[in-house]
């Protein structure tokens, strides 16, 4: 139960603080309306994540087709036995999180939808006009010897944002 409280507790900071680095480059972003999601893998397992439902029936989504999924691996000393970050692992998670959409904020507009912690991994979903460059940044990030945490990514177009749409339900 206290992790769970602290890893709530965490989320909720999170959600107040996460997206200050998506600087409103144009009206495109909508104001940020976060709500933290629990649900349970096909194993039964917990995953638990916050996302913006402002972005539920935003109506500028043809705009931006690319879905930018990152997955983080958590450390594993870090995370509980039901696969969930312990306040440490999160915290380190989530600075590298912001880290990681500060940097791309500058390459290209970018809409953070959220994020859902599960099976000992971060998963981060972003929203992309401009694909390339971002690519062209991870694929250097993704391979730095001392990298915060390892990730993997995957760019896919999805103008309809099929990806995410079970978030929003």
């Amino acid at each position: 139960m206290k992790t769970k409280v602290n890893i709530l507790f965490t989320l909720l900071l999170l959600t107040a603080l996460v997206c200050k680095g998506q600087v409103k480059k144009n009206a495109d972003i909508p104001a940020e309306k976060f709500s933290i999601i629990e649900t349970r893998l096909s194993d039964g397992r917990p995953a638990i994540g916050s996302f913006n439902m402002a972005y539920k029936n935003y109506s500028e989504k043809a705009k931006y087709l690319w879905c930018l999924k990152i997955n983080m691996a958590l450390e594993l000393k870090n995370v509980s036995k039901n696969g969930l970050p312990l306040k440490v692992e999160s915290d380190i998670a989530n600075r590298y999180q912001d880290s990681l959409i500060n940097v791309i904020n500058k390459i290209t507009t970018l809409h953070y939808i959220g994020h859902l912690y599960n099976d000992s991994f971060l998963d981060i979903f972003i929203y992309l006009d401009d694909p390339e460059k971002v690519n062209q940044f991870l694929k250097a990030e993704v391979n730095k010897k001392n990298v915060t945490r390892g990730f993997a990514y995957e760019i896919k177009q999805d103008p309809t944002w099929e990806t995410v749409a079970p978030f929003f339900k």
